[in-house]
C-alpha cells in the first residue's frame, strides 16, 4: 500500500511536471515564432516545426528508435506481452523530445507521453523495490491511471481509462492498487495546482428533448470523422511512405504542413487547452469552431501519419469541442430564440469524438462529468458517445492504438493460438480469379464460366478495377430462359464485403461472417482485382499450417 501511494505520488508529480515543461517549450519555440510579424512571423511558423520534427526524427532513428509511433500502443503491449518492452531509453526520449515536439507546434497532446513516463516511474519503482516480474507488470495500469487523473484532477477516468486501453478487463488485483494511485496522483495535482485542473469546464445545460436531435448530430458527426481521421492517417501514412523512405524527409514535410494549417488557425498548433476551454465555456462562433475543427482534423492527421511524437488524447478534446462548438452556435442562429448553450454541444461534442477515436466510451462520459462536476448533462452525452463509438467503429474497424500494436506484430492472445493468425489476405486467397469484363453479354460470360462451378464470379472493367459480382445463378436462370443476348449489367451485384491483399485474414473472416457472406474479391490500393477469398482457400491454408506445425 505504501509503495501504491509513492508511486502515485511520484507518477503525479512527473505528470505536473512534464506538462509544465510542455508549456515551457511552447513560449521558446511555436510561442515565440507566433509573436513576430510580417515575412518574419509567415518563415519562422512554417520553419519551427519543420526544423524540430527534423531534429527529433534524427535522435530518435539513432538513440531511441522504439520511442516513436504511438504512445498508448507500447504501454499497452508492454502491459499484454512484456515490461521490458517499455525501455528505459525511450521513456526517457519521450520525456525530453515530447515536450520540444509539442512546444514546436505539433497539433498533438501530452497525454499518451505522460502515460509512458507515469508508467515508467511505476515500474522503476516497483523494481527498485524488487518485487516480482508479475506485480511489476502490475504497475503498468497504476501509472497510466495515476497520469491521467494528474493531468485532468479526475481519478475516477484515470481509473477507468486504464481499465478500457491498459487492462482490457478489471482485474481486482491490479484494479485496486490503481485506485490507490489515481488518488494519491489527484492530492498531489491539487497540492501543486490547488486543484485547478489543466482542462477547465462550467456545467452545460439542456432544457428541451428537441435538443437531442442536435446532440445526436455532433455525435453523429465525431463518429464519422474520427472513424475517417483513423482510416485517413493509415493511408496517408503509407503513401508518405511509399515516396519518401526516410523518416527525417517525412517528418520535415509534416512539420512544414502543419505550419502552413497553423499560419491560417494559429489556435491549432500545440496542445490546445486554453482554445478547448473557450469553447467549452461556450466562446466562438460557427465561423471561428468549423474552421478550428477543419483545421485541427488536417493537423492531426498529417502530424501522426509523418511521425511527428505526440499524444492523441489532447486533439481528440479540441477537436469534439470545436465541432460541439459549431453545432450549438449554428443551433442557435437557426432558433434564435430557442434557450440553447453552445458550451453544452462542446461538452458532449468533446466527450463524443473522445470516444470514437479512443474507442474508450465509458472514459469519454466519465472526463466530462470530472472536469464539470456536474451530471447535467448524462442523457445527450451517453447518446452522443454511443453513436459515435458505433459509426466510428463500422468506419474504421480498429483504433490507432490497436492498429501500432498490429504493425508491430502483436497478435491477440484469443487469436494467437490460430493457425492462420499471422497470415494476410494475400497468403490465402487465389491469385488468378476467373473474372468478367463489365461489357461482356450474358452469352459470353456464360462461356467464360464453362468449365467451372463458382458461385459468384469478379466483374472489372477496362482498367481491370473491380465493379462488382456477377452469381452463377443469374446466368443459369438466363440460359434456361433463352435470354442470353442482354449484357450483364443488370444482374452484376455489388460486394457485400472487399478485402485488401494486406489485410489481416482473421479479421476479414470476421467480416464476411458478420455481413453473412462466404466469398469475397481482394483488390489492390487502386481499386484492382489481385484474387478471390473463398471457403476452399481458407481452409486450404489452414490445414497448410497445421502440416507446416
Amino acid at each position: 500500500m505504501l509503495l501504491l501511494l509513492l508511486a502515485g505520488a511520484l507518477c503525479g508529480l512527473a505528470a505536473v511536471l512534464f506538462h509544465e515543461l510542455v508549456e515551457l517549450m511552447r513560449k521558446l519555440l511555436i510561442g515565440a515564432a507566433l509573436r513576430q510579424h510580417g515575412v518574419t512571423r509567415v518563415l519562422l511558423v512554417i520553419a519551427v516545426p519543420a526544423v524540430v520534427a527534423l531534429l527529433i526524427a534524427l535522435v530518435l532513428k539513432r538513440w531511441a528508435p522504439h520511442a516513436g509511433g504511438a504512445n498508448l500502443a507500447r504501454v499497452r503491449r508492454a502491459y499484454e506481452e512484456d515490461p521490458s518492452i517499455l525501455r528505459d531509453r525511450s521513456i526517457l526520449a519521450t520525456l525530453i523530445l515530447t515536450p520540444i515536439s509539442l512546444g514546436s507546434g505539433a497539433p498533438l497532446g501530452p497525454e499518451g507521453p505522460t502515460v509512458v513516463i507515469a508508467s515508467g516511474v511505476a515500474m522503476w519503482l516497483a523494481r527498485l523495490a524488487k518485487l516480482p516480474r508479475k506485480m511489476v507488470r502490475g504497475m503498468i495500469p497504476v501509472g497510466t491511471a495515476a497520469g491521467i487523473a494528474a493531468i485532468f484532477n479526475t481519478p475516477i477516468t484515470g481509473v477507468v481509462f486504464a481499465m478500457e486501453e491498459v487492462m482490457g478487463s478489471a482485474s481486482r488485483g491490479v484494479l485496486g492498487g490503481t485506485i490507490v494511485a489515481a488518488v494519491a496522483a489527484a492530492v498531489v495535482e491539487r497540492l501543486l495546482l490547488g486543484g485547478r485542473p489543466l482542462l477547465s469546464a462550467p456545467s452545460g445545460t439542456w432544457t428541451d428533448v428537441r435538443e437531442l436531435v442536435g446532440f445526436v448530430l455532433a455525435g453523429a458527426v465525431a463518429g464519422i470523422v474520427s472513424g475517417s481521421a483513423i482510416s485517413a492517417v493509415v493511408k496517408l501514412r503509407n503513401a508518405f511512405r511509399a515516396a519518401m523512405p526516410s523518416l527525417a524527409a517525412r517528418a520535415v514535410l509534416g512539420g512544414a504542413l502543419i505550419g502552413g494549417i497553423g499560419l491560417l488557425v494559429p489556435a491549432i498548433l500545440g496542445v490546445g487547452y486554453d482554445t478547448t476551454s473557450i469553447f467549452l465555456h461556450g466562446g466562438g462562433d460557427v465561423r471561428v469552431a468549423s474552421a478550428s475543427f477543419i483545421a485541427k482534423v488536417a493537423g492531426f492527421v498529417v502530424a501522426l501519419a509523418s511521425g511527428i511524437i505526440g499524444g492523441t488524447f489532447a486533439p481528440s478534446l479540441f477537436i469534439g469541442a470545436a465541432l460541439g462548438s459549431a453545432v450549438g452556435h449554428g443551433a442557435a442562429m437557426v432558433f434564435p430564440h430557442a434557450p440553447i448553450d453552445p458550451g453544452a454541444y462542446a461538452l458532449v461534442g468533446m466527450g463524443a469524438f473522445f470516444g470514437g477515436l479512443l474507442r474508450c466510451p465509458i472514459s469519454a462520459v466519465l472526463i466530462v462529468f470530472e472536469v464539470t462536476g456536474d451530471y447535467g448533462l448524462i442523457l445527450p452525452l451517453m447518446l452522443a458517445v454511443g453513436v459515435s463509438t458505433s459509426l466510428s467503429r463500422l468506419i474504421a474497424p480498429h483504433s490507432l492504438t490497436e492498429l501500432q500494436m498490429a504493425e508491430e506484430g502483436y497478435v491477440e492472445p484469443v487469436a494467437a493460438d490460430d493457425p492462420l493468425a499471422t497470415l494476410a489476405v494475400s497468403d490465402v486467397m487465389s491469385c488468378q480469379p476467373i473474372s468478367i469484363a463489365a461489357d461482356t453479354t450474358m452469352l459470353d460470360a456464360a462461356r467464360r464460366m464453362t468449365g467451372s462451378r463458382h458461385r459468384f464470379y469478379p466483374v472489372i472493367d477496362g482498367e481491370g478495377k473491380l465493379t462488382g459480382m456477377l452469381p452463377s445463378a443469374a446466368i443459369d436462370s438466363a440460359a434456361r430462359e433463352g435470354d442470353l443476348d442482354p449484357p450483364i449489367t443488370a444482374h452484376v451485384q455489388q460486394a457485400v464485403v472487399i478485402a485488401r491483399g494486406d489485410d489481416d485474414i482473421l479479421e476479414v473472416i470476421r467480416r464476411m461472417a458478420a455481413a453473412a457472406v462466404q466469398r469475397c474479391p481482394v483488390v489492390d490500393g487502386d481499386g484492382k482485382l489481385i484474387g478471390f477469398l473463398s471457403p476452399a482457400d481458407v481452409l486450404r491454408a489452414r490445414m497448410t499450417r497445421l502440416e507446416e506445425s
